[in-house]
């Protein structure tokens, strides 16, 4: 599906609906696309603005799946969109609204069978892998899952783990735990696609930095969370 680009406006909308769809993918060929336009300097805002659409893709497949695991995905998904949203305003402040070349912008469908099956097939293997290590390791082997799994597919490994929780394999919290987690890992994976296509230093340095904010709110979230056990009170009232 071939998405063309006519405004500033309509490039921030294809960056959350790619963040909905593939969120990787989407940072890839934005990347690409806005350096050959020489729009580099937009790379901040858009990678955030499809982190963001991606956080809250994954609460929704979590309030589909495993309502209870919202109570542990619900704080550190909204506080790291809290802190992207600033970091977008920070950047856009000061930056007037200009015309820009069209761009277009190729998104893969998200109904197309190809992705369908992929979809399926990670799926499959991050609930075996899944069930595997929490046999072995209990809660930290799905964590873990959690992070490797949103390498690859944080939509993917989400459900899995919202699946599992639904069946009893694991808790409620450790299942939004591991959403919080592959949304992470999701993250971190955008930093090398931009490292290698955007060549203005300033830009990469900006984001590099923005994400790693991003992040580290996530994790300070989680780390009380599991400190304070907010998420298995809210769970038990």
């Amino acid at each position: 599906m071939l998405l063309r680009i006519f405004s500033t406006n309509s490039l921030y909308m294809g960056a959350i609906f790619g963040g909905l769809v593939n969120s990787s993918a989407t940072v890839a060929e934005m990347s690409t696309r806005v350096e050959t336009a020489g729009l580099s300097r937009k790379m901040t805002t858009l990678c955030l603005l499809t982190t963001i659409a991606m956080f809250a893709r994954n609460l929704v497949l979590v309030v589909l799946f495993s309502p209870a695991s919202l109570t542990a995905t619900l704080m550190p998904l909204v506080a790291m969109s809290l802190v992207s949203t600033l970091w977008i305003w920070n950047d856009n402040f000061k930056t007037n609204q200009e015309a820009h070349p069209t761009i277009a912008i190729q998104l893969d469908s998200p109904i197309a069978i190809t992705k369908v099956l992929w979809f399926g097939l990670l799926f499959v293997i991050i609930q075996v892998g899944g069930t595997l290590l929490t046999k072995v390791f209990g809660g930290y082997g799905m964590l873990a899952t959690g992070i490797f799994g949103g390498l690859v597919s944080s939509a993917s490994t989400t459900v899995a783990a919202a699946t599992m929780a639904s069946h009893g394999k694991v808790t409620a919290s450790i299942a939004g735990d591991v959403a919080v987690l592959s949304s992470l890992a999701s993250t971190v994976i955008n930093l090398p696609i931009v490292w290698r296509t955007v060549k203005d230093k300033a830009v990469v340095k900006n984001l590099t930095i923005e994400l790693i904010t991003v992040m580290v709110t996530g994790i300070a979230v989680v780390i009380l969370d599991r400190v304070f056990e907010f998420s298995d009170f809210l769970l038990k009232h």
